[in-house]
């Protein structure tokens, strides 16, 4: 199936459902085919090498009932497979009970940044025994810091281990990225930053190789004073990022400009040397001319998915595939959402990540900032207005 650039109109008949929330604004619950789906791809299974029989991608999912209680939730981080902690945008890192109510705060970091604009506290990501944590977030300067911590036998934080292993200056006050990932054999920690902000890429940070900005930078975990390398270039605001650990791929939602938002896909051996395309393009569209010849001296990463700028959409936030075993599914589907519509969609990927078969709508979050998976699989839409939307089975 090829990649689309409008919506499909083939709705399903089905009512609009307004789920309580103690916000002023509403979850609304509105199933719709976007994309019709391909009846001629298989999924992609773990340890399967035989051949699949081709069968039709389905997903039997519905938006639930808001948890409220949260402020301003950007992000969950599964914690040594026992537990998920969120990451609130204000400065702490809390557990998430079981039902999605707030926790224990494990962090409170509220003296190191300010959550204005898209600054604040940002991203989390954990080694893989849980011993030790990374945050991404601005200071009180508006600068990238990536600080490392140690953590206790119950997931508490030790504030007085911070190590601050990185700082990168902003030129702007936008476009911080924000997200981190540490690979499954705890050797590399990736950072995914923006392009620095304002807008169009005015200092071309974006393809730069000698800026640290529009990309996703290595660091050694290990050490104290760790060296950032660069592994990936052309990104503009990475906005939600997440690893398939079925498959090792890494999903990326890129915001766009002001046409086309993007969702790239690439597995982690083929990161090193890659170029996402920001801002020679943005998504497959051409943008800034005299940005082609750094683009094309990567490998070029088309994005699998991209979407205009219309019916309210303006800003992606991503984004993982659905893991979860409690949920009919057939095929694998990447779930993500818009923070200015609020449109909750599910993707259908034919397998290795290299087309689309099919786009579905679960319904609107309003002020949503990520589709996110915690440490039992299940899927989590967070919303800035304080509250956290499960995704459920009907």
């Amino acid at each position: 199936m090829s990649r689309r650039r409008t919506k499909v109109a083939v709705s399903l008949a089905l009512s609009a459902i307004v789920v309580s929330c103690s916000s002023s604004a509403e979850v609304v619950v509105s199933p719709s085919v976007l994309e019709p789906i391909s009846t001629d791809t298989a999924p992609i299974l773990p340890d399967d090498t035989s051949t699949p029989t081709p069968v039709s991608p389905s997903l039997d999912a519905t938006l639930g009932e808001p948890v409220n209680g949260w402020s301003q939730p950007v992000d969950l981080s599964s914690w040594a497979g026992r537990e998920t902690h969120v990451v609130e945008r204000t400065g702490l890192v809390r557990r998430m009970n079981d039902d999605g109510s707030p926790g224990d705060v494990l962090l409170d970091m509220s003296a190191l940044t300010r959550a204005e604009g898209e600054r604040g506290l940002l991203g989390l990501a954990y080694s893989p025994d849980g011993t030790r944590a990374f945050v991404d977030y601005t200071d009180v300067n508006g600068d990238t810091v990536i600080d490392r911590y140690n953590v206790g036998n119950e997931g508490e934080f030790d504030q007085n281990s911070r190590v601050e292993l990185l700082t990168i200056t902003q030129p702007y006050s936008n476009h911080n990225g924000g997200d981190l990932a540490v690979t499954a054999d705890g050797r590399h920690l990736f950072v995914f930053t923006g392009d620095g902000g304002s807008a169009g890429d005015p200092d071309r940070d974006a393809l730069d190789p000698e800026s640290l900005l529009g990309k996703v930078l290595r660091l050694d975990p290990s050490t104290d004073d760790p060296t950032p390398e660069i592994w990936a270039v052309g990104l503009r605001n990475p906005w939600r990022v997440s690893v398939d650990p079925f498959t090792n791929d890494i999903w990326i939602a890129d915001v766009g400009q002001g046409e086309r938002e993007e969702v790239n896909v690439i597995d982690v051996g083929d990161l090193q040397g890659s170029s996402f395309g920001w801002s020679a393009r943005e998504g497959t569209r051409p943008f800034n001319a005299d940005q082609n010849d750094r683009h094309l001296a990567y490998r070029d990463v088309a994005p699998v998915f991209e979407y205009e700028h219309v019916d309210g959409d303006c800003s992606i936030s991503g984004g993982a595939v659905m893991r979860d075993t409690t949920i009919d599914t057939v095929g694998d589907w990447y779930l993500f959402s818009d923070f200015c519509s609020g449109v909750v969609r599910a993707l259908c990927v034919e397998p290795g990540g290299i087309d689309t078969c099919g786009l579905l709508a679960l319904g609107k979050v309003p002020s949503s900032v990520g589709v996110l998976s915690d440490h039992l699989d299940r899927m989590w839409v967070l919303s800035l207005d304080g509250y956290l939307v499960p995704i459920t089975a009907p």
